[in-house]
């Protein structure tokens, strides 16, 4: 093999791991928009959250946020989603009881009862975008 055999070897190696890690990402990571109220101050409406859907279930404990699914029957919004964004506040037998930061703006696991693992669906990992530039929530406090 000669110098250029090995560039062009090299060269292809990198953009087999780059596309790789691009596929993983794309598996692993998820953008989640954030509707209403229900977990102000932490997260305002229109907060865009980046979520670790998979390999999370070990990091899932007290005091993290979740994006989960409400029980079967139980319906939380119009929007084409159901997805809720909520505190973990217990895990008894199993189950996550999950809440929202504004009680008064919530429906969480007060109404509803405890989830099953298979209905939490990430781990929130962080913002990226806030509702407004400098995070600050403009308008009615809701």
């Amino acid at each position: 093999m000669d110098g250029l055999d090995l560039l062009i070897l090299g060269a292809g190696l990198v953009v087999a791991l780059v596309v790789g890690a691009m596929v993983v990402g794309r598996l692993a990571l998820h953008v989640v928009g954030v509707h209403g109220d229900s977990m102000t101050p932490t997260f305002q409406h229109g907060d865009q959250l980046l979520v670790l859907r998979r390999w999370f279930r070990r990091r899932l404990r007290v005091g993290v946020v979740v994006v989960c699914l409400p029980p079967p029957g139980v319906v939380i919004t119009d929007a084409a989603t159901q997805l809720m964004v909520k505190r973990v506040a217990a895990m008894p037998d199993g189950n996550v009881h999950v809440l929202g930061d504004a009680p008064r703006h919530s429906m969480d696991s007060r109404s509803f009862g405890p989830l099953t693992p298979d209905l939490v669906r990430g781990l929130v990992l962080r913002r990226l975008r806030s509702s407004t530039p400098d995070g600050e929530r403009v308008g009615p406090a809701g």
